[in-house]
């Protein structure tokens, strides 16, 4: 297999196994191994060797390339299509291509290192469009009805298919849907960041009078999918809190927002705890339209706690006035305001540098990072929605970092975008 999920998602096992399944896995490049001296250079090299190899093909025509992926999400059956283009970059004030994401400093300067090496976008970021006389959804059907281009089955099951659409009125009509819609960055906002950072840097290194602003930097690969595409699904992504410094009376100053409730569980009764710790997971799934629900791991030995909010208005207040109602109402935003920031002292910089939070997708991967003391706390959120998403790009303001997880991710190797001919 020649294709590897991106690489904000792998284990350094899941690069060891990816590396060993064919010297032209993608993960050589995406997630070069060794030293931080050569690394980005020896991905470089790689990319260049492949190409000289013909194990990678330019297409002679222009194109674009349906993307289909199918998977199962909580049991039931799934599929996802979109579509691979290059897209302008745009800053984020123009107000064309919106992120909705705040992003961290490690993971910017990494994969810019790997874009001034390489020179080209190797993984492609996913963006809302809106398609709202399904014009581009007819396109992707009629290519999804064809036999693909390529095909392959991952570590996971899920299917991935890829089909080349070159025909010029089908190309016509989905630019002719973006066109008429603004974009959402979905997933990939530290990608789109280091583009447009990049695309700067070569702007100043260019002789004055020589910039003629369509140098190829000024785009960038993205899989477009569209907002109400029956396959899309947001999961949620979890909090994991390093550090001792947790106050003593956390529980009563939480108390004034929210009404809380200790669970007791069994730490000795593995079984038994994650029964408990599922039905405290379903309880907080249960409430994903009501007040703010989260839990909490890891408070108090042999316990965790609900965390429901006493009232929507009493919360919203709570948070900074200058965030819109959009951003007040997503679960994430009102953890952050309302217990990180005020109770535990994590604010913007503290996020921002990704030394003291972390992430994960699973319940029991975060029952297992306090349980093992590689981290002091784990908070339980429900998933954002689409729509929060676009609302919030709508009103020009930021989520947290991690606030969505859509899945699956787009795969990684199918379609490059190079800088240079």
């Amino acid at each position: 297999m020649v294709i590897a999920p991106p690489y904000d998602v792998v284990s350094d096992e899941d690069v060891a196994r990816l590396l060993e399944r064919s010297p032209y896995n993608i993960a050589h490049i995406e997630s070069c191994p060794g030293p931080e001296e050569t690394r980005y250079q020896r991905a470089a090299d790689a990319l260049r060797g492949w190409a000289g190899a013909g194990a990678l093909l330019r297409d002679e025509r222009p194109a674009y390339y349906v993307y289909e992926q199918r998977t199962s999400v909580q049991g039931a059956e799934r599929v996802r299509r979109c579509f691979f283009a290059r897209m302008r970059l745009y800053p984020p004030e123009e107000g064309v291509v919106r992120p909705h994401e705040s992003t961290m400093e490690g993971p910017r300067a990494e994969r810019l290192q790997l874009m001034r090496a390489t020179r080209a976008n190797v993984s492609p970021i996913m963006s809302f469009y809106a398609d709202p006389g399904h014009r581009a959804r007819a396109v992707l059907e009629q290519a999804a009805a064809g036999t693909p281009n390529f095909e392959a089955r991952d570590d996971r099951g899920d299917e991935h298919r890829l089909w080349v659409v070159d025909d010029e009125q089908r190309m016509a009509t989905l630019a002719e849907v973006l066109a008429a819609s603004k974009v959402t960055i979905a997933d990939g906002h530290h990608r789109y960041t280091t583009a447009l950072e990049y695309l700067e840097e070569r702007r100043r290194e260019t002789p004055e009078g020589a910039w003629r602003g369509d140098e190829p930097e000024h785009w960038m690969l993205t899989g477009l999918v569209a907002e109400d595409e029956p396959g899309l699904a947001v999961l949620p992504i979890h909090r994991l809190l390093r550090g001792d410094d947790v106050p003593p009376d956390l529980i009563e100053r939480l108390g004034e927002l929210y009404a809380v409730a200790e669970i007791a569980v069994d730490p000795r009764d593995e079984e038994a705890a994650r029964a408990v710790l599922h039905t405290l997971w379903s309880r907080i799934e249960g409430n994903a339209l009501g007040p703010p629900t989260f839990g909490m791991i890891g408070y108090k030995p042999g316990h965790i706690h609900l965390l429901q909010g006493r009232s929507v208005e009493a919360l919203h207040a709570a948070m900074p006035v200058w965030l819109s109602e959009a951003s007040k109402d997503v679960d994430v935003t009102v953890l952050t305001e309302t217990v990180f920031r005020p109770l535990l002292g994590i604010d913007a910089a503290v996020l921002a540098a990704g030394e003291r939070v972390a992430f994960v997708e699973d319940v029991d991967a975060a029952w297992d990072a306090v349980a093992s003391g590689e981290y002091r706390l784990a908070f339980l959120v429900n998933a954002t929605r689409v729509e929060q998403v676009t609302a919030v790009a709508d009103a020009g303001e930021l989520m947290p970092q991690k606030t969505t997880f859509f899945y699956p991710k787009l795969g990684t190797g199918l379609v490059m975008n190079p800088f240079d001919d």
